[in-house]
């Protein structure tokens, strides 16, 4: 083995490191991890790219470099699995610096300390890492570096590609690249996915070094002929294990590895009505008062009163069924942006539950016009700002005719109504 100051991971490192960051703040919105550890370690998934392309690629290199040399004083005094740890330790590790710093800086941005399960998820990148560089020293062995460079780079990029955009999604949970999916602020990740990944990459990164162990120079003259074929089919019959394996603990997962929150997980005020978030949407103060205010704004026209209004995610829920009333609700959101959202709520439940007619388009205009009209009207209520800008024929009618047309269209698209367009006679 070579001294770690000329191992191929060492001067590698920087490079990946810094195109890796570069990638992270381009295309990662921060806001988006804020208050939640899950959501800040699976956004951390796209810089797997980077993490495992630089394990494949070192540990092709080193791998063809040693064998290039066949490794004469290694092989007589190591045993093959001990040549392979000291071989993949410095690729390994050099992926992993560059995912756990991108891991540390949206924990940073999250300001949230991590679960103990949410470990699992780290756990399946170190693997995912592991699996590239016991792909990479399995080309090192088969081939000479002139191809087995190239190959390793080309080969895990197309792997990571291919998962990565199939229309097929448990394909996507095998290299773990999609996980940044999740999650919003009233999601958990599914952890089918991590495990997907988990099994996946053990499973194939002992097939790759059972592969990788056919081809030992100093030590094909002493073993059967036949030890060989054992090997290789060993190792092929691992893989094949793990993509089916992997794809059967994924089988239920659609393209965001998300599940909702329980009910349990939400803290309820003593406002009236109650409002109810979860610690994600708590992270950015308490503003449930300023959701119950933009609620009472609506009730206090004629709206229906809700009970509870919640922000999460069972879009099955009514207010005239059930007395709950949901909401959007991220911790990012500005006063105005809650206050939007709440107001929106009533427009969205009808566009959650739309009715089955030919006049589907009517039916998400009207639902438009009243959503426009709502957020204007708590937003000139709670904050004071003028709800000028409404759209024709809206803006033709005085305040009261407004709020005439505006419960009569709700009444009307909650029996699977066209209500009547904004006019004089509306």
């Amino acid at each position: 083995m070579y001294p770690l100051a000329k191992r191929p991971s060492v001067w590698l490192l920087p490079l990946f490191l810094v195109v890796a960051l570069v990638y992270l703040f381009s295309y990662t919105e921060m806001e988006l991890v804020r208050g939640s550890s899950q959501a800040a370690l699976a956004a951390a998934s796209t810089t797997l790219l980077f993490s495992c392309l630089l394990s494949s690629l070192s540990a092709a290199v080193e791998s063809s470099r040693e064998n290039l040399s066949r490794g004469v004083l290694d092989a007589v005094s190591r045993s093959y699995f001990e040549r392979v740890f000291f071989r993949l330790w410095p690729s390994v590790t050099a992926g992993v610096i560059v995912q756990f710093t991108s891991v540390i800086i949206l924990l940073l941005n999250s300001k949230v300390i991590p679960q103990l399960s949410d470990g699992l998820i780290l756990f399946g990148y170190v693997l995912a890492i592991t699996a590239h560089a016991a792909f990479g020293n399995l080309l090192g062995q088969w081939f000479h570096g002139r191809f087995a460079i190239p190959l390793a780079l080309v080969g895990s990029y197309l792997f990571l590609a291919f998962t990565g955009t199939s229309s097929f999604f448990p394909l996507h949970y095998l290299s773990g690249m999609t996980l940044n999916g999740c999650c919003m602020a009233a999601q958990n990740i599914d952890f089918h996915a991590i495990w997907a990944l988990v099994v996946f990459s053990a499973l194939s990164t002992t097939g790759f070094i059972i592969l990788a162990g056919t081809n030992r120079p100093l030590e094909r003259k002493r073993i059967s002929a036949s030890l060989p074929s054992v090997h290789i089919a060993t190792g092929t019959l691992l893989i094949l294990a793990s993509v089916a394996t992997g794809l059967w603990l994924g089988k239920d997962l659609e393209g965001i590895p998300a599940v909702a929150m329980s009910d349990e997980q939400f803290e309820c005020s003593n406002t009236r009505p109650q409002v109810c978030l979860n610690q994600v949407q708590l992270s950015g103060g308490d503003r449930r008062m300023l959701v119950a205010q933009s609620i009472t704004s609506l009730t206090k026209v004629g709206f229906p009163e809700p009970q509870r209004v919640t922000a999460s995610m069972d879009t099955d829920l009514t207010v005239e069924e059930d007395g709950v009333l949901l909401t959007a609700f991220e911790p990012s959101y500005t006063d105005e942006q809650v206050v939007f959202a709440a107001a929106s709520s009533y427009a969205s439940q009808l566009a959650n539950h739309l009715c089955d007619s030919d006049d589907f388009d009517q039916q998400y205009a009207m639902i438009q016009l009243l959503q426009e009209w709502s957020t204007g009207y708590a937003q000139e209520q709670v904050l004071g700002i003028p709800s000028g800008g409404l759209e024709q024929p809206l803006a033709s009618l005085n305040r009261d005719e407004q709020q005439i047309w505006a419960l009569r269209a709700y009444d009307s698209l909650t029996r699977c109504e066209v209500p009547a367009k904004p006019g004089k006679d509306s």
